[in-house]
């Protein structure tokens, strides 16, 4: 199910368009989570770039770690994309060491280093959102540049 959110009363940028979807925290689901973002974004006509990918990362998340249903939501900003992964773990996600040969344990790199800005907002006893941000190609038209790439590291923030 696809449903569209209005915008927040006093954001500072245009009203933003919304899509969201609700998945079960089951293995599957990870592929629907990125599928679902692809066909928003390419209904938008943007080129999903890495989005899916950091999509399928916090979704994988959700499944293993907090287990129960979660919600994916794609917001399109005026000049970014943000994307955020809700689940009802109160659990906040850490960096895991993972050794060269591990299967997992990756995720919040790659989400450190393929997400303009990301960060993990706390809602007491009702979970977690995850979320990032990635800037939109300059005039929408992708000019060789990939929604979602970035060299530098990404700035996280963690509001509780």
């Amino acid at each position: 199910m696809t449903a569209h959110r209005p915008h927040e009363v006093g954001t500072k940028e245009a009203t933003p368009e919304r899509s969201w979807r609700v998945f079960t925290p089951e293995p599957r689901e990870v592929f629907a989570a990125r599928h679902f973002v692809a066909s928003v974004l390419e209904g938008w006509g943007l080129d999903p770039g890495d989005i899916p990918l950091l999509v399928s990362e916090l979704a994988t998340n959700a499944v293993l770690h907090a287990r129960s249903d979660f919600e994916v939501t794609v917001i399109r900003l005026p000049k970014r994309m943000r994307v955020e992964v809700l689940d009802q773990n109160t659990r906040l996600p850490s960096f895991a060491v993972a050794p060269p040969d591990a299967h997992s344990g990756r995720g919040l790199l790659i989400l450190q280093r393929l997400a303009g800005t990301w960060g993990v907002e706390s809602h007491s006893d009702k979970g977690k959102t995850i979320w990032f941000e990635v800037p939109l190609p300059a005039g929408l038209n992708g000019q060789g540049r990939r929604a979602g790439s970035s060299s530098a590291p990404a700035k996280a923030r963690v509001d509780t």
